[in-house]
């Protein structure tokens, strides 16, 4: 291999030999300052879709790799234009069966653009939404009914299709593709659709609809404010400026992109100009990512070739809800972007880019952009690795979805990859890729996240973790993301050289925090939403709720104390909030929902008035020997 990175370190001949290693991958080194620091070592893949069933020709766009049948092994949705979509359940062995029958899958001979594979009814299993049209409204005239199938294989063993039941599904636009996020922060998953022009009626709205419980939406477009017409691509959702509710931001392929700012009354106002990332003209899509790990969305926007005016487009954001341009420094290029999406393939822990070159008149390589910081700095750099790491095995083809995870359940994340063009054009339909990560020497951690009061895949969960050379490295669960595909839920943090994670903090679209610290690595952790809330005024010798959420049916004790720490308990991976002498309050067991509300009663003691008093809860999961003691976050009783 002739790909080797090195860690830039002080010492001149490291930094020497690392300058020299980065040359040659294709990276200018022009001065000290500018040199990077880099985490990361060779990755190689190797291409086994054929071998293992699920090379599924075609003329493919969105790809979903998530768990159907909660087995505990990742499955694979494989869109493809003009024939059935493939659902295929990975075996123990590592093969796939193609599943359609089985599951009851519909075989529609629609021109499916793209899969959000989610659980919208939070019954812990992933319901699956198809946009559909595409071209398909500029060609015909009119779009196509989308396709919405809700998961029963824990009940009836099939899919039962509930496109005209859901009222999500009853508008025969095109679709390019869409996203699911808690838009309102009920708990549960809305629905925001990209719309594209139709030669019958012009320039449509995007399409947003709302989730009114038990699998039924109300399009609430107009009134959110989803009002702007055009010809749209895809879509990403993310809270771009951390006030805590969810934005969208939209690749518009005419003219310029729109980015709906959350208002977090069930209203968005449209931010683009304002925000620097109106960016004209031939963007195939727009998505967010924390490229440089400082906890705020960046954005990338896959641009069309034939724009002829600039590359692919990088914006870092300012933290102040506005963007700067870093195309050109950070080495983004001009090629034909149709599929895109973003992952960390080398266990770095900065997040890399992967453009399918789709263009339908010709075959290209994929691109694979690697990501890597600039020291000094919060910019990032690109350098193109597909070939070096045996991305673009397959050859050229005509790239779409790209669906990212760890697959074999190694450690390392795999990619699938979509491929196929114009539908039933016979000579333009691709083979499928599924690349398998050969591992490096990165040291990792991943987490699977369950809501309770957040949605059950808790999408939109911000997770930061702390490792212990000094990083920090943000990770956030999504679906339908880059070319409409959706990734595996397990979120994975590639943590290069560091040894250790010593801390994990998850911010809750509910409102709570959650803290561990010296977790182990090389593991995957399954967490659920856990803490108190209260409800309430406080008052000496007067009565407020602690509302409690955490594992289903676990023990809760209650601690109260007049003095607030902040102390990192290694052994439990809690923390201790709570200082002096705490006092046990009372314990309650929590419903098999997870759920449960303790009485605190406030001492009668007029010394109390004008104090306060703190109060963590301590949640063991009585029905599971292996899991963590949760210390939760400490709420204060502010007394009069």
């Amino acid at each position: 291999m002739n790909f080797v990175y090195s860690w830039i370190v002080s010492s001149s001949l490291k930094t020497f030999l690392a300058a020299c290693a980065i040359s040659a991958a294709g990276l200018s080194v022009v001065s000290a300052q500018g040199l990077v620091y880099d985490h990361s070592e060779p990755m190689y893949f190797d291409e086994v879709a054929a071998s293992k069933g699920v090379d599924s020709p075609g003329f493919g766009r969105g790809t979903a790799m998530v768990d159907l049948d909660n087995d505990g092994l990742l499955d694979l949705v494989v869109t493809c234009l003009g024939y059935p979509d493939h659902v295929y359940r990975q075996n123990q062995n590592g093969t796939f069966d193609l599943m359609n029958n089985t599951w009851s899958i519909p075989p529609t001979y629609n021109q499916s653009f793209g899969i959000i594979a989610a659980d919208f009814d939070n019954d812990g299993d992933k319901d699956l939404y198809f946009p559909n049209g595409g071209f398909s409204g500029r060609w015909f005239g009119e779009g196509e009914i989308n396709v919405f199938l809700r998961n029963d294989l824990n009940v009836s063993g099939a899919f039962v299709d509930i496109s005209a039941s859901s009222r999500a599904c009853n508008l025969q636009v095109s679709n390019f593709g869409g996203t699911a996020f808690d838009y309102d922060n009920d708990g549960d998953l809305d629905l925001f659709l990209t719309s594209a022009m139709t030669s019958g009626s012009g320039l449509p709205p995007c399409e947003f609809y709302r989730n009114d419980g038990n699998m039924k939406f109300t399009n609430m477009a107009a009134f959110a404010g989803i009002i702007h017409g055009g010809d749209f691509r895809h879509c990403g959702a993310a809270d771009y400026n951390n006030d805590g509710y969810v934005d969208v931001i939209v690749g518009s392929f005419f003219s310029s992109n729109l980015l709906y700012h959350n208002n977090g009354d069930g209203t968005f106002s449209e931010k683009a100009v304002a925000a620097g990332v109106s960016d004209p003209f031939r963007s195939f899509g727009a998505m967010f990512e924390d490229f440089n790990n400082d906890g705020w969305a960046d954005v990338f926007i896959p641009k069309y070739y034939f724009s002829g005016t600039k590359p692919s487009s990088l914006f870092i954001n300012n933290q102040d809800g506005t963007f700067r341009d870093i195309s050109v420094s950070s080495n983004m290029t001009m090629q034909d972007d149709m599929g895109h999406n973003t992952a960390d393939i080398n266990a770095d822990g900065y997040p890399d880019i992967f453009i399918g070159t789709g263009n339908p008149a010709w075959e290209r390589l994929d691109k694979v952009k690697l990501m890597f910081p600039v020291r000094n700095s919060d910019s990032m750099g690109a350098r193109e690795a597909g070939n070096a790491l045996g991305l673009t095995a397959i050859g050229p083809s005509r790239g779409h979805g790209f669906a990212f995870g760890d697959i074999d359940n190694d450690g390392d994340v795999d990619v699938y990859g979509n491929h196929g063009g114009v539908s039933e054009s016979f000579s333009t339909w691709g083979y499928n890729a599924l690349y398998i990560a050969q591992g490096n020497s990165s040291n990792w951690m991943k987490v699977l996240l369950e809501g309770v009061m957040t949605n059950r895949d808790a999408i939109g969960a911000r997770m930061k973790v702390e490792a212990n050379d000094g990083r920090e490295i943000w990770r956030v669960p999504s679906a339908g993301k880059g070319f409409c595909s959706t990734d595996s839920p397990i979120q994975h943090f590639g943590l290069g050289t560091a040894t250790k994670a010593d801390l994990l903090e998850i911010y809750w679209p509910s409102g709570l925090i959650q803290t561990y610290v010296d977790m182990q690595t090389k593991d995957q952790h399954d967490l659920r939403e856990t803490g108190i809330h209260l409800n309430g005024t406080p008052s000496v010798g007067g009565q407020v709720a602690i509302g409690v959420v955490g594992a289903r049916n676990a023990q809760v004790d209650i601690f109260y104390s007049p003095t607030q720490v902040y102390i990192p308990d290694p052994a439990s991976h809690g923390v201790k909030r709570l200082g002096g002498s705490p006092t046990l309050q009372g314990s309650l067991t929590l419903t098999d929902k997870g759920l449960g509300r303790f009485t605190f009663d406030i001492p009668n003691d007029p010394n109390l008035s004008g104090t306060s008093l703190f109060v963590q809860a301590v949640v063991t999961d009585v029905n599971n020997s292996g899991s963590i003691v949760v210390k939760t976050n400490a709420v204060e009783l502010a007394i009069p």
